[in-house]
């Protein structure tokens, strides 16, 4: 699994940065995020679920994304 940092980013950024990585998902794997902020997890988290990826909550401070096809 590979693993994004984005504590101490604004929204644009972190978006950006997990974009970009999970756009190199091949079908079933994952990715973990790490992150600091509320609003930043509510962004990536509508994010995620408009584009039709699996989204897991493994910590307080960490989501696990998955592609699912």
């Amino acid at each position: 699994m590979s693993t994004v940092d984005v504590r101490d980013m604004v929204c644009a950024q972190a978006l950006a940065l997990v974009a970009r990585a999970a756009a190199r998902l091949a079908a079933g794997q994952a990715l973990r995020i790490c992150y600091n902020a509320e609003d930043v997890r509510r962004d990536l988290t509508a994010w995620a679920r408009e584009r039709g990826y699996a989204l897991e909550a493994e910590t307080s401070a960490t989501l696990d994304l998955r592609r699912e096809r």
